[in-house]
């Protein structure tokens, strides 16, 4: 859509200096507030930054679309990232990024990760049976999520159980803390250009020491793969090469993606599966229903062919991440005056596309803080528009794992509820971290499944 000079307004900017402060504890509660208060396209002041709070879908598709003509881009978080990320696709920038994301696109195709169907599901299985020795009336789901998907990843990742590993227990805490500590250490660059930090040098030493611990464990398992013709996920990588121009993965981007995967691959993935374990446990006639739908097809081989078949559940799976996105917000930055929902906006200003605000909207959803899995069947996605719903990301930005992780976690549900029916034993509330976790454990009863063969 072409603006004219004339058409162009001017948005009233408003002071966010409280909201954005408290952002560092409730970072989805001040966002909501903020466009609450102000409306879904928001001009806020802090002290002398410019930020834009964006939360209608057209608005959102229109920052994607900017981005993507290099009038926005993400390098203002660069150094936020880059003790974690380095030059991985989660932080890398312009050619760098271009290069790594055509390497490393065909590996999380549909196809390519249906190779992994095996050790997901026969993982899953097993970790499932063992689960019966622990049937209870005081489960801790988190915990037991936690050590699944950490043990299908790792396998995948590095072609070997977990088990064997000297430092699993560390590793996984240190996963923990970066999540945690990463949200202060995004919203110290947006708010202070990282300046908060330097004042914070006990909680930076803690975020710190976790990374050293992720790069230690990635740096060895490189190191393992020295004339290792294997089939994991870091052989693969290795192995990699863009057919067009020849350019294939050097060591140092290398351990980067592997830090970008080993982090993004289990956080996220675990958070969505204990919200959605987390709600069914509360919400009997949605568990049955899903149950139900799974039991009709308790015999069919889990593949990525036969779980289309299960609509409702892959419904409720979307729901979660509808109210609980990976990232409550995404973060960008114009790099000249540019143009969004018909109002300038100046260079350098920052740009929040405030997913969970977007994604919990009464304009956009008939019951929009209700755990609905009908969300997603008396509505077909054509009739929404497609940035109303958007927990992967979007634009050139998407997230590449989204196939992978939807796989991982209909797999694990399923395989789950054929064996289990769960009910909640505990209340749990988001907490302030980088990505959007429960702020306790999820606490749980399990019972085995009695159903006619």
């Amino acid at each position: 859509m072409v603006v004219l000079a004339s058409e162009v307004r001017q948005l009233k900017p408003h002071s966010v200096i409280l909201p954005v402060m408290q952002s560092l504890y409730r970072p989805h509660q001040s966002v909501t507030a903020i466009h609450r208060k102000y409306g879904e396209l928001v001009l806020g002041t802090f002290f002398n930054k410019k930020m834009l709070f964006v939360s209608r879908p057209e608005h959102i598709e229109e920052v994607f679309a900017q981005e993507a003509r290099g009038l926005l881009n993400r390098d203002f978080l660069y150094e936020a990232k880059k003790s974690l990320f380095g030059d991985g696709l989660i932080n890398s920038k312009a050619e760098i990024w271009t290069k790594q994301r055509r390497l490393l696109q065909p590996l999380f195709v549909k196809e390519a990760v249906a190779t992994w169907e095996t050790i997901i599901r026969d993982t899953s299985t097993e970790y499932t049976n063992k689960l019966k020795e622990k049937t209870s009336w005081n489960l801790n789901l988190s915990h037991e999520l936690r050590n699944l998907i950490q043990q299908i990843f790792i396998k995948i990742l590095i072609g070997r159980p977990v088990e064997g590993l000297p430092d699993k227990d560390m590793l996984m805490a240190a996963v923990g803390v970066i999540s945690r500590g990463l949200l202060w250490q995004m919203m110290s660059e947006i708010i202070s250009d990282g300046k908060l930090m330097k004042h914070m040098p006990a909680k930076n030493r803690h975020y710190q020491q976790a990374v050293d611990q992720l790069n230690r464990f990635v740096n060895r398992e490189i190191d393992l793969r020295h004339g290792h013709n294997g089939h994991d996920l870091i052989s693969l990588m290795i192995k990699s090469k863009d057919t067009n121009t020849g350019y294939s993965m050097p060591p140092e981007l290398l351990r980067d993606e592997t830090v970008n995967l080993l982090f993004a691959g289990q956080d996220t993935t675990i958070n969505t599966l204990c919200w959605f374990f987390y709600h069914i446990g509360k919400d009997k006639q949605v568990h049955q229903t899903i149950s139900d739908e799974i039991l009709q097809y308790k015999n069919t081989l889990l593949s990525l062919e036969n779980l289309t078949k299960l609509t409702y559940t892959k419904a409720a799976l979307n729901e979660t991440l509808r109210l609980y996105p990976s990232s409550p917000a995404l973060a960008t930055q114009t790099v000249t005056d540019c143009v969004i929902g018909g109002y300038r906006i100046a260079k350098g200003t920052t740009i929040i596309l405030s997913t969970y605000v977007t994604q919990r909207s009464a304009a956009l959803w008939l019951k929009p803080n209700t755990f609905y899995p009908e969300h997603f069947l008396h509505q077909p996605a054509g009739n929404r528009h497609k940035y109303a719903f958007f927990p992967f990301g979007g634009g050139l930005h998407n997230c590449i794992g989204r196939h992978f992780a939807e796989l991982e976690m209909m797999i694990v549900i399923v395989t789950l509820l054929r064996k289990f029916t769960i009910e909640n034993r505990n209340t749990v509330r988001e907490a302030a971290s980088i990505t959007l976790k429960p702020d306790k454990d999820v606490w749980v009863s399990i019972k085995p499944v009695h159903s006619a063969d």
